[in-house]
């Protein structure tokens, strides 16, 4: 099943598109603002793997090697990172 993603003209943002079938059509158009003037984009490889190796990859300790706990941006980028990892998006403002 292949993933489609699509970047919007006007925000700039990706908007995702899972196709059931291959000869499956899509109309594509932006999920956050409704703009239809997107570009498709070259998405990332997603690979399965258990959810045990998955949340060992999370919490292992080098992804924090470069977080200071005591500055508001690098925990911001952190967070944002483990976001996207567990497949979601953390938006601005977050905290």
């Amino acid at each position: 099943m292949p993933i489609y993603e699509y970047q919007c003209s006007a925000c700039k943002k990706i908007s995702s598109f899972l196709l059931l079938r291959v000869t499956e059509e899509v109309e594509p158009y932006c999920k956050h603002c409704g703009d239809r003037r997107v570009t498709r984009v070259l998405s990332a490889v997603h690979v399965l793997r258990g959810e045990e190796k998955r949340i060992e990859g999370l919490l292992d300790p080098s992804r924090f090697s470069g977080l200071d706990e005591n500055d508001p941006a690098s925990i911001e980028k952190t967070v944002k990172r483990l976001g996207r990892d567990l497949g979601g998006e953390i938006g601005e403002g977050w905290g």
